[in-house]
């Protein structure tokens, strides 16, 4: 069993999964990197030298997060979890292909929450861990054009903010990121083309991850990385929901 500790990050393959995987190699952990797409994770374990362990896995098929949290274990146990793993479905839910829908919400929500009850546990045995739980800004706000993937963020942000208070005097932790619009290909995959570059504050994945880690160490429970959005992100929650849900609905539609 290797003493350099182990972090598994889901939807490592770009984007912020991506970022999250560099700059915990970079910590000295040992990533244990899922993703589908087998080319991109051997070319971040070429990047970090060789502290990257490829797990080419469909985290929406029967046995996949089964099998990352056995990897997990054979490792050596996992010391931290990042949830990462998802996608964005931007349009009328009306309109939307239902079973594209329904596999989204197996990949943001279904397969996050199944992959923390295997990892976590054991975490709690060992008396140490920690897991963070990629939700979003939208998380906070009714998205209309975007209402199955908001909803999954929001159900994640409430997830990740009771399981931080149960683990509490366990020595494991949970915190929710809650990222803005971030520059990356999810937008191009979510159909929502230059929609986030035109946002005002945007940020990039190294500004999220940064932000992310200075907020884990700092032991917070819920982070919203960047000045701009913080603001945006209160101001929309403070406000009266059908003024915030109007808001969106201009932006999104």
């Amino acid at each position: 069993m290797s003493d350099i500790p182990l972090a598994v990050v889901t939807g490592a393959s770009s984007g912020i999964g991506a970022e999250f995987t560099r700059v915990l190699a970079a910590r000295g952990h040992r990533v244990l990197a899922v993703a589908r797409r087998a080319d991109r994770l051997a070319a971040l374990a070429a990047e970090t030298g060789g502290l990257v362990i490829p797990e080419v896995r469909d985290l929406t098929a029967d046995g996949a997060n089964a099998a990352v949290a056995e990897r997990a274990e054979e490792l050596g146990g996992a010391d931290l979890l990042v949830c990462n793993a998802g996608r964005g479905l931007h349009g009328r839910f009306v309109d939307a292909d239902r079973a594209d829908t329904l596999d989204m919400l197996r990949l943001n929500v279904l397969s996050g929450v199944d992959l923390t009850a295997r990892v976590v546990p054991r975490m709690v045995a060992r008396g140490s861990g920690g897991v963070i739980v990629v939700a979003s800004t939208l998380g906070f706000v009714t998205t209309p054009y975007l209402a199955a993937y908001g909803a999954s963020k929001a159900f994640l942000l409430s997830f990740a903010e009771a399981l931080a208070t149960e683990l509490a005097g366990t020595g494991v932790r949970a915190m929710a990121l809650c990222p803005g619009p971030t520059v990356s290909e999810f937008s191009e995959v979510a159909g929502l083309g230059d929609k986030v570059e035109k946002t005002p504050g945007h940020t990039t994945t190294a500004e999220v991850v940064a932000g992310a880690m200075r907020a884990w160490d700092a032991g917070r429970t819920v982070t919203v990385p960047g000045t701009v959005t913080r603001l945006m992100t209160t101001a929309l929650d403070l406000a009266p929901r059908p003024v915030s849900r109007r808001v969106m609905e201009r932006i999104f539609r």
